[in-house]
């Protein structure tokens, strides 16, 4: 990831604040929870050598969160191991990493287990089109191996075959390094597998290019996210949905690839998400969340002047038409997609963007 803050108008430091406490309210209530699933959640902001980064933390805290609340993930809380970098120190290193995931593997072991989510936010490199290294915070021109390979663990975590499926997730940069081995897990079995696990990979960036945090305005709130992470939220909160009110292998890397680039173009950047799948039985129509809801928000639209107006919807059939005066709003039910709107009387028009992320939202026209 590189790291440029940009558009801030004050300093910004490294997130060090832990996530807050995070709560399943359906396992207060007694209520199912997804208890065949697990996670690993990696954010690392602190380097020895490298620059400091602000987005890695914050992002892995909002991912880690949407899985264990009900809403969400709906995971056991005990199921998502959180591991963030903390400043002057060169936590979190390989082995806090793979004891992790020996313990999810030993949980995952003694009873069926369905998904596991593998998060890593930092700095990172290529050191080939296939292996991405993700720096440890220890990671220096000396220390030049020291970040993990993301192919020989995304191996490792096919071939244990104790998971039916595994979404590997990765905003860091895949700038080129040469003559450099990232590391391989210390963890290992004698016995060979893997064909059984479905696996889907995101990776934030192509190889030879970076990946981008800067700072967004997310509903209001002005706060510094990785645009891979900002758009992989997003599309988890509802942006991804399909007219079902489900989120598929499909509408979800189409809804990140897009938003990514596009956060990335508003900035004067490119950056496009790489995509990878091994083992996919289901097709890409595979649910991956059932939100339950029909995608749409409901707009409330305010004229600042009067006019002939009409509201026409993405295939151009015609929502809405009819005389306003200043000062009048619409409330108005819209599904995803680009919607225009026009005031025949003063010959204007506009697009406006239903992306399914929010319920309510306001438009002045």
């Amino acid at each position: 990831m590189s790291p440029h803050t940009l558009v801030s108008e004050t300093p910004v430091t490294p997130a060090t604040v832990l996530c807050e406490e995070a709560i399943n309210e359906n396992l207060l209530k007694g209520l199912p929870v997804n208890d065949e699933d697990y996670a690993i959640i990696v954010g690392v902001s602190h380097y020895a050598s490298l620059a400091p980064l602000h987005a890695p933390i914050t992002d892995a805290c909002r991912l880690r969160n949407w899985l264990i609340k009900a809403d969400g993930g709906n995971m056991h809380p005990k199921h998502v191991f959180f591991i963030p970098s903390a400043p002057g120190s060169n936590a979190p290193d390989q082995l806090a990493i793979d004891k992790a995931l020996y313990d999810i593997l030993q949980m995952a072991e003694a009873r069926p287990a369905r998904r596991l989510y593998f998060y890593f936010s930092g700095h990172g490199f290529g050191a080939n089109w296939e292996v991405n290294g993700m720096c440890l915070p220890i990671w220096s021109p000396s220390f030049y191996n020291a970040a993990l390979s993301s192919k020989a663990y995304l191996d490792l975590l096919v071939e244990q075959d104790r998971f039916q499926e595994i979404y590997f997730f990765l905003d860091c940069c895949r700038d080129r390094k040469i003559n450099t081995k990232p590391l391989h897990s210390m963890l290992g079995s004698p016995q060979a597998g893997g064909a059984n696990t479905m696996a889907v990979v995101l990776y934030a960036s192509e190889y030879e290019n970076p990946a981008w945090e800067g700072m967004m305005n997310a509903n209001g709130n002005l706060q510094v996210h990785g645009y891979f992470s900002r758009a992989l939220m997003e599309a988890l909160n509802g942006g991804a949905v399909n007219n079902n009110g489900d989120i598929t292998i499909t509408s979800f890397i189409d809804y990140v690839r897009e938003k990514t680039e596009s956060y990335a173009h508003e900035r004067n950047h490119t950056q496009t998400v790489r995509s990878d799948i091994r083992n996919n039985k289901h097709g890409l129509n595979h649910v991956i969340h059932r939100t339950g809801r029909i995608p749409g928000t409901v707009l409330t639209i305010t004229f600042e002047t009067a006019g002939d107006i009409t509201l026409d919807g993405p295939d151009l059939n015609n929502i809405k038409a009819g005389p306003v005066q200043a000062g009048e709003t619409w409330l108005v039910p819209l599904g995803k997609g680009y919607h225009q709107i026009t005031n025949k009387t003063t010959r204007t028009s506009a697009f406006i963007t239903i992306d399914g992320t929010l319920k309510t939202m306001h438009y002045a026209f």
